[in-house]
């Protein structure tokens, strides 16, 4: 029994060996037979700037310059008397403010920039004597030394203002970065994916909007590092529109706002700052600045011709105390109102949105869509129908097709006050506000003066355009609400507030009957369909 038991061992011990030689043979064969396994070299990086020309150049445009604060001097235009007197009938105060003209309000800040470029300096030749330039897109440029790999530009906001008998120059608002020619970006008080948008500075008192860029052999606006090292695209090959991934928007767009241009990416639903317009929309809208990380609203703006005046007739008839026929007044409608989305009014919607982090733009004619003059219409019945079918026809017809979705629709009309939609999508993008005389006599406080109109004007359309951002009565009870229960909600969405003429949206500190209208603001509301709409047979 044992001898088999020693037998067993050695047989055992015998196969492990045999099993490592064989093991050993192969991996050795196996070895030998596999050809060396190829060590990939690092990428060599092509620290190159500017190789194939022109002569390398850095540029600066200036779009756009608006001054902010108007909204204060608009309110608070004239004797200060007024101001600080307290009556205990809410509307007095209105009343007696609305009569009165302002002083101050209609000079508008002259100011000029100037820019530094490196050592260069340039001083814009042309002042500006407005609170908005528009879309000016001035552009400078300076040649550098070639293969530089970076410059500073300093851009200053230069204000012309009175001092005595003379005008002084006192700068305003400054801002430095430092252009990288490698990534054709730039970093400083304005830098990529910042909180204010890139390219444009919201300052403390101007705010501006600008691109910086370089001289590019293919003109895509894609640095030759970037395309070489990083992109790897032809620096000799125009990338503006070509679209190698596919998903509708060109390489340049995508590589600026920080997409991968060879990835597919859904830019027709894409949306990042929740403004309703999805990356395809604020592609298509670059050319007026539409920046996809920063909310925006878009508006187009129509007018109504002017209201005929009619004077005071005096007609013979029975008076009620003393039955016997004597001269008197008939009532008439005192028009001759204009139908105007005023300037002043437009910059203070600009300035409450701003508030908010939320840029608005405002087409009435600059823009190419807006400006149109509608034929004057009186009648009342109409003007205040928001489901009327003439209201549909202008929102077809003049409205043109590509706006609809991107832009909303404002008419400044001779009656109305509505927000309404006038599609079948129920989209919430159409506002008719009033600009007559007794809606500025009664609705706006006897807002019968240039500046007070203006208020009046700018309240009316914060108002409506409220609505289209989701500001709706059945969403909250003090919206379109004017009863001494919800004074706690000072809000120009609030009948009772409006009708005082009240300026802006409530932050949500007035009372248990308050709440924050920015934070409930959804500025992509116009762009989907409303559950309910008011019209014929709503309820």
């Amino acid at each position: 029994m044992r001898k088999t038991n020693k037998n067993l061992v050695v047989i055992i011990t015998v196969f492990i060996i045999i099993g490592l030689l064989i093991t050993s043979y192969y991996a050795f064969f196996y070895q030998e037979t596999q050809p060396e396994k190829q060590v990939q070299e690092e990428k060599k990086i092509d620290d190159r700037i500017n190789p194939l020309g022109p002569p390398q150049s850095v540029f600066l445009e200036t779009h756009r310059i608006r001054k902010k604060g108007i909204i204060d001097v608009m309110l608070n235009s004239g004797s200060n008397l007024i101001d600080k007197l307290h009556f205990k009938n809410p509307y007095i105060q209105p009343f007696m403010d609305g009569i009165r003209p302002g002083f101050g309000w209609r000079e508008v800040p002259t100011f000029t920039y100037v820019a530094v470029l490196d050592d260069y300096e340039f001083k814009c030749p042309k002042d500006f004597s407005t609170w908005d330039t528009g879309y000016i897109d001035n552009g400078i440029f300076r040649q550098v030394k070639e293969e530089q790999p970076k410059a500073t530009i300093q851009f200053k906001i230069v204000e012309k203002q009175k001092k005595l008998f003379k005008l002084v120059e006192k700068e305003m608002e400054s801002i430095s970065i430092v252009y990288d020619f490698k990534t054709g970006r730039w970093s400083g008080d304005d830098f990529f994916n910042d909180s204010d948008g890139y390219g444009h500075y919201n300052g403390s008192i101007y705010e501006i909007w600008f691109d910086v860029y370089q001289s590019d052999y293919d003109g895509d606006g894609i640095p030759y590092w970037t395309e070489v090292n990083v992109l790897g695209t032809d620096p000799k090959v125009d990338d503006s529109k070509m679209d190698p991934d596919g998903d509708g928007i060109p390489t340049a767009w995508e590589w600026f706002w920080g997409y991968n241009p060879f990835t597919w990416d859904n830019h027709s639903y894409l949306d990042p700052d929740k403004d309703g317009l999805q990356n395809i929309k604020e592609y298509k809208m670059s050319k007026w600045l539409a920046n996809p990380y920063r909310p925006e609203i878009y508006i187009e703006v129509d007018h109504m011709a002017r209201a005929p005046f009619r004077p005071i007739e005096i007609k013979m008839a029975k008076g009620r105390i003393l039955p016997i026929t004597r001269p008197r007044l008939v009532k008439t409608n005192l028009d001759g109102t204009q139908s105007i989305f005023y300037k002043e009014s437009q910059e203070m919607i600009m300035d409450e949105y701003n508030k908010h982090g939320i840029t608005v733009h405002i087409d009435d004619g600059c823009m190419g869509g807006g400006g149109d003059i509608i034929s004057f219409m009186k009648s009342e019945h109409f003007l205040n129908d928001q489901a009327n079918g003439l209201w549909g026809e202008y929102y077809n017809n003049k409205f043109a097709d590509d706006r609809k979705g991107t832009f909303r629709y404002l008419i400044v009309a001779h009656g109305g006050g509505w927000a309404h939609p006038q599609s079948f999508t129920n989209h919430y993008d159409m506002m008719v506000v009033p600009s007559n005389f007794e809606f500025n006599k009664k609705a706006a406080s006897l807002a019968w003066m240039p500046r007070t109109t203006r208020i009046a004007r700018a309240v009316a359309v914060l108002h409506e355009l409220g609505h289209t951002c989701g500001l709706r009565g059945e969403e909250w009870g003090g919206v379109d609400n004017a009863s001494k229960d919800w004074t706690d909600y000072k809000s120009s969405m609030n009948y009772y507030w409006f009708g005082l003429r009240y300026f802006g949206y409530s932050d949500g500190t007035h009372g248990v009957k308050d709440r924050n209208d920015f934070a409930a603001l959804d500025i992509g509301y116009f762009q989907r369909p409303a559950e309910s709409a008011e019209g014929v047979g709503w309820k």
